[in-house]
């Protein structure tokens, strides 16, 4: 993880809840990964309880970082912003991937599209389903058209659900932060209902606590595992295995 600083080049906005912040940023951030994030600081410093904000990046255009906002924030070009960069690890795939389901439960799905590009690349299928009205309001018109999407209703249902577990060889999970592993458990219950079984590796939490310092160091963003483990979403994360959570 580099301390840097970027610039704001560009601003654009995709809907009323969310925008886009082209970063000019030093080359060795054009290396990060699906999963791997920013922890980043829109200079001149202002006093804030935990100093920095997790920047989720979505792709690179044109040797600029691309990263997705809330579209209630304040940002302008040419805006200076301090980066602890890379965070995290990026997201395991099996290999012989064929099919990918993403999932986002009241909560925006931008951790989770960076992957988007080169997953289709590769030949993978994704599918996307939006639950709850933040998810839905995503602006869906910007995915790649190869992207399926499912509008679930505010209780996780939507057609055909059991033909869609079954087709997904992995799951990638986020939630509302409101009640991130009660939502999680929630989810984790009706996959069980619906497969029997969990296998590994197969369903993701991608867990998005407050990272006051994205080094492991203050100890904020534990989880509980099994058997008494314990990992840090800065680390470790920012996806969890599933079946390592304590759930019952």
């Amino acid at each position: 993880m580099r301390d840097t600083q970027a610039i704001i080049e560009r601003v654009s906005r995709l809907s009323d809840s969310v925008q886009r912040l082209h970063l000019a940023v030093d080359d060795s951030l054009l290396q990060i990964k699906p999963g791997q994030s920013l922890l980043a600081r829109v200079l001149p410093e202002r006093w804030d309880p935990y100093l920095r904000e997790q920047w989720w990046p979505v792709g690179i255009l044109e040797g600029q970082l691309v990263v997705e906002r809330p579209g209630n924030l304040g940002y302008e070009p040419g805006q200076a912003v301090s980066l602890l960069a890379p965070v995290g690890q990026p997201f395991r795939y099996k290999r012989n991937l064929r099919n990918v389901l993403l999932i986002a439960d009241h909560a925006l799905p931008i951790p989770l599209l960076m992957a988007v590009p080169a997953l289709i690349g590769n030949r993978v299928s994704v599918t996307l389903v939006l639950a709850g009205m933040e998810a839905r309001r995503y602006p869906t018109q910007v995915l790649p058209p190869e992207v399926e999407v499912i509008h679930a209703d505010d209780d996780l249902g939507w057609p055909k659900q059991v033909m869609t577990f079954g087709w997904a060889d992995q799951i990638f999970v986020v939630v509302s932060a409101d009640d991130e592993m009660g939502r999680m458990q929630r989810l984790w219950t009706r996959i069980r209902e619906l497969r029997a079984e969990i296998p590994q590796y197969y369903l993701f939490a991608v867990a998005q606590p407050i990272l006051p310092c994205g080094a492991g160091a203050c100890g904020a963003c534990l989880v509980a595992l099994r058997e008494g483990a314990v990992c840090t979403v800065c680390l470790d994360g920012p996806a969890i295995d599933m079946t390592k959570l304590p759930f019952e």
